[in-house]
């Protein structure tokens, strides 16, 4: 997964692909809280069908300065699963003019 920080707007955007399919996130995040807000959408006909719904997940999380990484929690809610679990997002290794995360 690669995500955009747009310091203007204070919102991030981006793309990836995992075991349930293809997906886009969209969010917010403020320097101030050092927090996040993210909505994951998959892509129907990617990936799993089974798991893959075309659904949304809410990804909440925090920086963690002692792991340095953003920790919290994953919701989704559709007629078919409901369920919430655990969520890390690590820096990846790049050039610090692009900031990637990786899952």
């Amino acid at each position: 997964m690669s995500l955009t920080f747009d310091s203007g707007e204070m919102k991030v955007k981006g793309t990836g692909s995992d075991d349930v399919g293809t997906f886009t996130i969209t969010g917010i995040y403020s320097t101030k809280t050092q927090r996040l807000g993210l909505n994951k959408r998959y892509r129907s006909g990617t990936g799993n069908p089974t798991e893959n719904l075309g659904h949304n997940v809410t990804i909440q999380l925090y920086w963690n300065p002692s792991t340095n990484q953003f920790e919290g929690k994953w919701y989704v809610q559709t007629a078919k699963y409901s369920g919430e679990d655990r969520f890390e997002l690590k820096p990846a290794n790049q050039p610090k003019s692009n900031i990637a995360f990786k899952v």
